[in-house]
């Protein structure tokens, strides 16, 4: 049989989707051979690559895109966009915030919820359609579908239960959280919305569920020890704070 360049790419699809990185990468590779054209293929390329820690060949499918990658070193991560990914995409859908590090990566900024199975500061592995958009300082930020985690964190989630005196008690966590290079997530604002939505440009919409207004926030720290130590500090400058025992989340 004389496959064609649009023959490999198939193949290639489907050893994406199967999450068979060696052979989506060879099928790719022979894809472009034969059509230097096939777009579809040199980003498909791209992704299995990076899967891979292939560096070089994954350098070669983002410059065609016009992505120029850093020569040397072992990873090719250099972009540094906002974006969103779409947690367990078959299943649960949850959608985070973080920054893109190349066309197929994101490190997570949001602590998803302890379903998902992920944490802050994992590095995802994304597809490239993009598959909704969220909105961000009046601007629309695309969302892409998780493919598989890449890399996982060290960090632990930690639920806890804050008392917030004012407005801006909240704020002074966050940046007392920053500075330690900690994450920390509202769960008591998440907005429920179903799948046909998730996966187009959400505004106000009927299938929204109310959710619990408790005071319950996600803190990720790499220990127990490191999130109370956060926390002690903000109920230490900001009067009339305080929080529960942070439990394990995950």
């Amino acid at each position: 049989m004389n496959w064609t360049s649009a023959d490999w790419f198939d193949r290639g699809l489907d050893a994406k989707y199967a999450h068979d990185w060696p052979e989506s990468l060879r099928c790719n590779q022979r894809a472009v051979e034969l059509d230097s054209g096939n777009e579809g293929a040199w980003w498909n390329l791209g992704v299995a690559a990076t899967a891979l820690h292939d560096w070089a060949e994954a350098r070669r499918a983002w410059k065609r895109f016009g992505v120029e990658m850093p020569e040397g070193g072992e990873e090719s991560g250099a972009l540094g966009m906002m974006a969103c990914v779409r947690l367990n995409p078959g299943t649960s859908g949850e959608v985070v915030w973080g920054e893109r590090i190349d066309p197929a990566r994101i490190v997570l900024d949001s602590v998803p919820l302890p379903e998902s199975g992920r944490r802050f500061r994992d590095i995802i592995l994304h597809d490239g359609a993009l598959n909704g958009t969220r909105e961000f300082h009046g601007e629309r930020v695309p969302v892409f579908d998780e493919l598989v985690v890449w890399r996982e964190s060290a960090y632990q989630t930690f639920r806890v239960v804050l008392e917030l005196p004012n407005p801006g008690a909240g704020d002074r966590l966050a940046e007392i959280c920053r500075e330690r290079g900690l994450g920390l997530e509202d769960w008591s604002t998440l907005r429920w919305i179903c799948a046909e939505c998730s996966r187009g440009d959400p505004g106000a919409h009927d299938c929204t569920k109310d959710v619990a207004r408790d005071g319950t926030h996600a803190i990720a720290a790499r220990s127990g020890e490191e999130a109370r130590s956060a926390l002690a500090k903000w109920t230490a400058k900001v009067p009339g704070a305080a929080f529960s025992e942070p439990a394990d989340a995950m």
